[in-house]
């Protein structure tokens, strides 16, 4: 009988060993609770140093927390349907909860999740057979490294390379430039994008690994919301037909108008489009952000339709004016080119305005309050914590352990906020994450022991205007009204105020 039991080990072990470490496509299944709610299929799965972490979005954003384990996970994005980070075992039922909001009161409802690769194969997504996973070859890529695709221009038959233009701060894109009019936006995940100049006598031959774009782009569907403060900047909100967010989730005073007056409509979210408008509306582009990722069958689903897809990457870019850089990238788009050089420019020279002049050196936290009496804040990595040092203060967060998630926020309690942020000069609410309380009095409220931190005493409590991540594109501003703030110069700003 022990030996039955040890060759069964070995054998279950050896089942075990033989999926490399990688990222793959898994499906997965979801009992439990009241059969509404499922989660987006397949989902990306992240296997490295024996760890196995399963990248879920559930059907709702209205999903707060979940509980594997014994253990608390928070959302790693604030935007979209609730996404999660957590621990699974392939193969293996696994027992979770799952906090929802969506009722008058939070609610704790169990289920049960299972896991599958989907590759019978056992080869990553990346077509890599593991190791360290920035040294992946990169899906649809071609192959190559993704600096080394930006550096180098691919050979089109037809047309010449001319030139490839020198980037002033970001990373994840580059502009080669052709002959004829032609362009190619390359994006440092492998993909590829020629723009066709209105009116091209003929449109180049290519591989699958370049999707092509023909001027004008006047009729897009816009998931990525993000990349709207671009399209209002250049005068172009009318290239808008079809928004990813509804009317009263804008705040650009354009894209509001626009929808208002029926010129732009709601078009479904990125995750559930509305693919018989976008026929009947003859879209002519689709812009989505990194979450299009999660749901593969929509990317086919509207190239199917004939509608190309772009992915905008600039969250991924590590310095402020790099993301500000990709303004570039929608004058290319929308034939504004000039324009777009000429915001990158006002933009930027905000910015480096008081480039070597003596700092303020005010400390400041980031935080804001859940309705599980969490406070959410932000890793030193975070893009909000860039701008807080470009303005000349000094970031005061938590100490982050790596968890496995990309994204920059995370969630503590109140008491491990206090023992950093308690002789903070500043302390400013975050307001894109949870509505700001009305007074100071409305904070204390929350917890005594904001009236023991240094800022709460002086007064200098601020909270960011709900909009400021709709303005990705006026990074230049942003950073100029956090210096006026840190310098003592105004107490209210275009997008950072005063809570009295």
């Amino acid at each position: 009988m022990m030996i039955l039991i040890l060759f069964l080990i070995a054998v279950f072990l050896t089942g075990c060993g033989d999926i490399s470490d990688g990222e793959y496509a898994a499906s997965v299944s979801l009992t439990g609770g009241s059969g509404k709610a499922y989660i987006e299929n397949p989902c990306r799965v992240v296997i490295k140093d024996e760890e196995t972490r399963a990248d879920i979005v559930w059907s709702s954003p209205y999903y707060d927390r979940m509980i594997v384990e014994g253990e608390t996970y928070y959302p790693v994005d604030q935007e979209g349907n609730s996404e999660f980070i957590i621990p699974i075992e392939l193969d293996r039922d696994i027992y979770v909860q799952a906090e929802t909001t969506a009722m008058s009161q939070p609610h704790l409802i169990d289920y049960q999740l299972r896991f599958s690769i989907i590759d019978d194969k056992k080869e990553n997504i990346s077509g890599n057979k593991g190791g360290d996973e920035d040294e992946k070859v990169l899906q649809s890529s071609g192959g190559g490294s993704g600096e080394e695709l930006l550096k180098d221009p691919p050979v089109i038959d037809g047309i010449d390379h001319l030139s490839t233009e020198v980037n002033g701060y970001a990373r994840c894109f580059a502009i080669h430039r052709y002959s004829e009019g032609f362009s190619l936006i390359a994006v440092d995940d492998g993909r590829k994008y020629l723009i066709v100049p209105e009116g091209a006598a003929f449109i180049p031959q290519t591989d699958e690994s370049i999707t092509v774009l023909q001027r004008p782009l006047d009729r897009i569907y816009l998931a990525s919301s993000g990349a709207m403060c671009r399209f209002d900047a250049l005068g172009e909100t009318d290239s808008v037909i079809l928004s990813g967010i509804r009317k009263d989730g804008w705040y650009i005073d354009s894209a509001r108008w626009a929808m208002e007056n029926g010129t732009m409509e709601y078009g479904g979210k990125y995750s559930a489009p509305d693919y018989e408008k976008i026929i009947m509306k003859d879209v002519d582009l689709a812009i989505e952000n990194t979450m299009i990722l999660h749901t593969p069958k929509v990317m086919d689903k509207l190239a199917g339709a004939g509608v190309p897809v772009f992915i905008d990457r600039s969250s991924y870019e590590p310095d402020p004016l790099g993301r500000l850089e990709w303004i570039r990238v929608y004058g290319l788009l929308t034939d504004r080119e000039n324009e777009a050089a000429g915001i990158f420019k006002e933009q930027s020279e905000l910015v480096n305005a008081y480039d070597g002049a003596e700092t303020s050196g005010k400390t400041v936290a980031v935080f804001s309050i859940n309705s599980g009496h969490m406070i959410s804040t932000k890793k030193n990595n975070d893009y909000f914590v860039k701008m807080i040092e470009a303005a000349g203060g000094r970031y005061l967060g938590p100490e982050a352990a790596e968890d496995g998630s990309a994204s920059s926020q995370m969630k503590i309690s109140v008491e491990s906020f206090y023992e950093y942020a308690s002789g903070a000069d500043i302390i400013i609410y975050n307001s894109t994450i949870e509505e700001a309380p009305d007074s100071l009095e409305e904070l204390m409220g929350t917890d005594e022991v904001f009236r023991d931190i240094k800022a709460f005493k002086n007064g200098e409590v601020y909270y960011t205007d709900r909009s400021l991540y709709q303005f990705a594109g006026e990074t230049g501003t942003i950073i100029d009204n956090l210096r006026d703030i840190f310098s003592g110069e105004k107490d209210d700003t275009r997008f950072i105020h005063k809570l009295r």
